[in-house]
């Protein structure tokens, strides 16, 4: 019972934090976009590869930019091609903001092709050895591990602040805030994943998407559509009764859908069921919680504890010791 309560505890905490805690922070925005006073400001037109990115920009210069994210809404960022209005906007805006690892390779391309001064690659400034490597270079999702996007803001927040030098403060203000939200969201998720044993700790889906997560929150991410891995997964559901899989929107092409109706009842028990999609590809409506990194986060987070950890059914409580 007592582990009941604790559960349903985490995940009201999750979805408190998530419809709470977001507008305080814009509220907080308010007051630190207007603290400059009435001094007009020439608006910075910045140009982003992903809607991830527009809102980072965002957090940190609210009022003082104008931000376009050339892939918009819920569409995926892997693949996207070009068009002729998207280079139009990279060659013209003011600053080009893009998180780089090899996402969006034509992104990458095109703001390579303005001047230095005039693009900002995210993740210049992480350490090397925090990078994610794979057999096709790094994994371009690394940086959403919320200790690693911390370099991302202090990277950015200097370049924004020598092209907005007359409300540098501001934009400095917003960056300790950022930062604290990112730490406090590091320190609330491991807080909130304590009562998963790291041995149970897995993460079966069909893509490398959340590989960030599980390394910084010690998972074991399993991806079936390689042979070794997809038993491995098999041995470890059998193993520790895992109960869900996890897909990914906008990747993997059904592949997780496929491999556990193939594998349940037979390798896999007709239990095992798909937790609801994790969101890492693109962020919410804006209106909404998951319109914010942090917000999109918690609900990853809670999806992931709910689908390893589900509450029990109403009656089916575990007695009072």
């Amino acid at each position: 019972m007592q582990t009941f309560f604790r559960w349903l505890s985490h995940a009201a905490t999750l979805s408190l934090a998530a419809v709470i805690l977001v507008p305080a922070a814009h509220a907080q925005d308010e007051v630190l976009q207007y603290a400059g006073g009435e001094e007009d400001i020439d608006t910075l037109v910045v140009v982003t590869d992903t809607s991830m990115t527009a809102n980072l920009v965002e957090n940190l210069a609210r009022g003082f930019v104008e931000v376009e994210a050339v892939v918009e809404g819920e569409r995926s960022p892997l693949g996207y091609e070009l068009d002729d209005d998207d280079r139009e906007r990279i060659e013209s805006a003011d600053l080009v903001v893009y998180q780089g690892l090899g996402l969006m390779p034509e992104f990458i391309e095109a703001a390579e092709a303005r001047d230095s001064s005039d693009r900002v690659t995210l993740t210049d400034r992480i350490p090397e050895f925090r990078l994610i490597e794979t057999e096709d270079g790094v994994n371009p999702h690394t940086y959403h591990d919320p200790s690693l996007l911390q370099y991302a803001v202090d990277h950015l927040t200097i370049e924004l602040k020598e092209r907005l030098e007359s409300v540098a403060g501001e934009i400095e203000g917003n960056r300790l805030r950022v930062n604290i939200e990112l730490q406090s969201l590091d320190r609330e998720t491991e807080g909130l994943l304590e009562d998963i044993p790291r041995g149970e700790r897995v993460l079966v889906t069909d893509n490398d998407v959340f590989a960030y997560f599980a390394k910084a929150y010690h998972f074991e991410l399993l991806n079936v559509t390689d042979a070794a891995e997809s038993e491995k997964a098999i041995e470890l559901i059998e193993r520790n009764q895992t109960p869900h899989v996890f897909p990914v929107a906008g990747v993997g092409d059904g592949a997780l859908e496929q491999w556990l109706e193939d594998k349940r009842g037979s390798a896999l028990p007709e239990s095992v069921g798909l937790a609801p999609p994790l969101t890492g590809l693109w962020l919410g409506d804006s209106n909404l919680p998951t319109g914010t990194f942090i917000g999109l986060f918690r609900q990853n987070v809670s999806e992931l504890i709910l689908g390893l950890k589900p509450l029990p059914a109403a009656g089916n409580e575990a007695p009072a010791e």
